[in-house]
């Protein structure tokens, strides 16, 4: 027959086994959130009603691909930036004319499809990058010499 103080160190064992089971099994649950989270996400969209084709199966698979290629174009945007030309006419004080334009330029490398779908005549597809996924941000070697502006270090007082 178990004593008292026996009790006590079997019911101390099992409340550390107890809680040692719950840290290990929170861990994994933490461990899958972990891999499911990124730094950026895009989504691209595409109306399959003004797609070309012949068929509807085809104007499909080209808001597919519309959407795929406008959710990279919106990654791009986020991981490099969006360059803006902006021209503005004024005469006797008074607006005449006002332009604005876009460019994204940039590889993207390592991104994921989270989800791809469509909601009545939308296809959408959701992108996911991680920047330890993008090699070419931080290789060194992979950036064009030629292109790459130096300036001389320059002291001001």
């Amino acid at each position: 027959m178990l004593r008292l103080h026996q009790y006590n160190y079997l019911l101390f064992a099992l409340s550390v086994l107890l809680m040692l089971s719950a840290c290990s099994f929170r861990g994994d649950a933490e461990g899958k959130n972990a891999e499911q989270e990124y730094e950026f996400v895009a989504v691209g969209y595409a109306a399959m009603a003004v797609q070309q084709g012949e068929s509807d199966d085809i104007k499909m698979l080209n808001a597919i691909k519309a959407s795929k290629l406008e959710a990279y174009k919106e990654l791009a945007e986020q991981v490099y930036g969006v360059m803006l030309r902006s021209e503005n006419s004024v005469l006797k004080y008074q607006l005449q004319g006002d332009a604005l334009t876009s460019n994204v330029s940039g590889l993207v490398r390592g991104a994921r499809v989270l989800r791809t779908y469509h909601k009545g005549d939308l296809y959408i597809t959701e992108l996911g990058l991680n920047t330890d996924m993008l090699p070419n941000l931080k290789d060194e070697v992979r950036i064009d010499r030629g292109r790459v502006i130096r300036v001389k270090p320059q002291v001001y007082y």
